[in-house]
């Protein structure tokens, strides 16, 4: 198959840049060129950005591929010449949505089908991801322009640059207080990038879904405070925790907590059926390979504690000290 990748050079783009790459399809990926990783010997790459039409015309040429990855649209400008572009130059074009584009539920787990909008936790970004869903289900109603909408939850795994699960890791290793929102009991739902990306394989290579959306995430749950729990005993170190309520700080639950204080979780099970895909890699060993890599890692994210210092401090009264 011929294979087009629009983004793919960070987390989720990057591991189906190497998942693609160690298959017999011919890969093309499309990105603006901003890092300086080797590809594998079956990747072409152009530097393009996205909105500029006529770089991006000259990037696919003459080319029809049998399968686009939009990894990158997160506004509805970015989805201004996507149509216009692509509808002659692919055969199915995969954009990687969000989870966040759903409203609060009512009832869990949240299917496709689930009401769509402004979410409080999510706010900006859901909206215009779901704004940019919204262009390509248009197009496909309109002119079978052939969109499939993919919208994972929480991902996490080896190489997220996202402070998600490494906020975890840096405070327990760091013998930290870690501040929890509210009572510790929302429940979430994470998904392991390398199920994530078997899943959008499966996807390219059977002729099924178009017009359709489907959830993707792991099929685990876990509350706030059993998540903290299980990094604890992956690192190896005990820990320590204070429930509050960021607002009365002036301050979100992001300030504070890589998660939002928010029971939130979708079921996969129409993908599932549709494409015979289950995730294999199970919360505490995605965990486990996602701490491994990040003490070993040369580049460890920048980390901000100043939003938990000044909790702490007034909780407290004191600044926190770090072990190792």
């Amino acid at each position: 198959m011929n294979i087009l990748i629009i983004g793919g050079s960070n987390f989720i783009g990057w591991w189906l840049v190497e998942l693609l790459g160690r298959t017999d399809h011919s890969v093309t990926v499309i990105n603006r060129g901003n890092h300086e990783r080797p590809y594998p010997s079956n990747v072409t790459h152009h530097s393009a950005d996205r909105n500029d039409f006529n770089a991006m015309a000259e990037a696919v040429g003459n080319t029809v591929y049998d399968v686009a990855f939009d990894m990158c649209g997160f506004v509805e400008s970015d989805m201004e010449h996507t149509v216009a572009l692509f509808g002659e130059h692919t055969k199915k074009y995969v954009f990687i949505s969000t989870a966040a584009t759903y409203l609060e539920p009512l009832i869990l787990p949240i299917t496709e089908g689930h009401p769509q909008g402004v979410h409080g936790a999510w706010g900006k970004y859901g909206s215009d991801k779901l704004a940019c869903e919204q262009v390509l289900l248009s197009a496909y109603e309109e002119s079978g322009f052939p969109a499939i909408i993919v919208r994972p939850s929480y991902v996490y795994g080896v190489g997220n640059v996202v402070e998600h699960e490494t906020f975890l890791f840096d405070r327990i290793s760091k013998g930290r207080t870690i501040l929890i929102p509210g009572d510790g009991e929302a429940v979430i739902q994470l998904g392991e990038v390398s199920d994530l990306c078997r899943a959008l394989l499966s996807i390219a290579e059977t002729p099924k879904g178009f017009g359709q959306c489907y959830n993707i995430s792991g099929n685990e749950l876990v509350t706030l405070k059993s998540l903290v729990a299980l990094v604890a005993k992956i690192v190896g170190k005990n820990y320590k925790t204070i429930h509050t309520s960021p607002k009365d700080y002036g301050m979100t639950d992001r300030d504070i907590f890589p998660f939002d204080n928010c029971t939130y979780f979708t079921t996969s099970d129409k993908f599932s059926k549709d494409f015979g895909w289950s995730p294999v890699v199970s919360l505490t060993d995605g965990l486990t390979g996602a701490y491994n890599e990040w003490l070993n890692s040369a580049d460890q994210l920048k980390t901000d504690y100043e939003h938990e210092d000044t909790v702490l401090a007034k909780l407290l009264g004191r600044k926190e000290v770090h072990t190792q």
